[in-house]
């Protein structure tokens, strides 16, 4: 499936049977993403989910807005622009704020996307004949249905499927 967007991606593709269930795998996937540290001080464990544009300025909850953050970092950044607060902080690191704005515009979920497509782990069929086995004397079902239609009293039909085997 790749990575889901939204939690309800995975409650509708039934990777999860509950809504809770679905909720919690995706918090937990964007936490997984950022190693289980919180993206702006990097030093403490992510405990919350940040909205980079806080909901209170019309954010939304997809995963391109969520960011895993401690609860200091997500509390003091509150409803404030998440660069503008970022740039303050004694723990500000250019590479970090890289990061961000790659998880912002999705570049690591369609770079992530592409690799799994170049796999190629579908089953091949192989078309040459075997020692162990082959299709000598063996029955084949043509599978040619044929319907008999047979004349009950009354007007009414009954129907037959008959197979033939060659």
């Amino acid at each position: 499936m790749g990575i889901a967007e939204d939690w309800a991606d995975l409650l509708f593709n039934l990777d999860c049977l509950s809504k809770g269930a679905a909720k919690r795998k995706f918090r937990k996937s964007i936490k997984y993403g950022w190693g289980g540290l919180c993206c702006y001080c990097r030093s403490n464990r992510a405990e919350t989910l940040d909205h980079l544009k806080p909901r209170s300025r019309g954010g939304s909850s997809l995963r391109s807005n969520l960011v895993p953050a401690c609860r200091e970092c997500n509390h003091s950044k509150a409803s404030e622009h998440w660069l503008t607060w970022f740039q303050r902080q004694d723990f500000f690191n250019e590479i970090a704020k890289e990061l961000i704005e790659e998880w912002i515009s999705n570049k690591r979920f369609i770079e992530e996307e592409l690799d799994e497509r170049t796999i190629d782990d579908r089953a091949t069929v192989c078309t040459t004949a075997s020692e162990i086995r082959s299709n000598k004397n063996e029955q084949t079902c043509t599978r040619k249905s044929s319907f008999a239609l047979t004349q009950i009293k009354n007007g009414a039909e009954k129907r037959s499927t008959e197979y033939s085997v060659v």
